[in-house]
């Protein structure tokens, strides 16, 4: 019996993300959604801050995701964005991960 690798993405998120990053960024997410690869790894090192507006786009990613029985998670947050999310109530909706690769291996390892 072989196990299939899941197949991953990995999304730089911009340092400060416009609607246009927005949108650019959720139409890569939705061709690879569309290519059955409904699991990203997004690359939050840039991040220095996060507004509502930058939290309610993540939400817009991992629902994405979910439609599509996937998953979103986040690697590289600065401190003070993962405390914002936590503070927020929305970081445990995400799980975070020091580095993309570390992110990437979560999605294969079976639970």
């Amino acid at each position: 019996m072989s196990i299939k690798k899941r197949s991953v993405s990995i999304h730089q998120v911009p340092s400060a993300i416009s609607s246009a990053d927005q949108m650019a960024l959720l139409r890569a997410l939705e061709m690879s959604v569309e290519n059955g690869h409904p699991r990203f790894v997004l690359d939050c090192s840039r991040l220095e801050t996060m507004s509502s507006s930058e939290m309610h786009f993540l939400l817009c990613c991992l629902e994405e995701a979910m439609k599509h029985n996937g998953d979103v998670r986040l690697a590289m947050l600065h401190p003070q964005v993962q405390a914002a999310l936590l503070q927020a109530g929305i970081g445990r909706l995400f799980e975070f991960f020091d580095s993309t690769e570390s992110g990437v291996r979560s999605f294969q390892i079976r639970p």
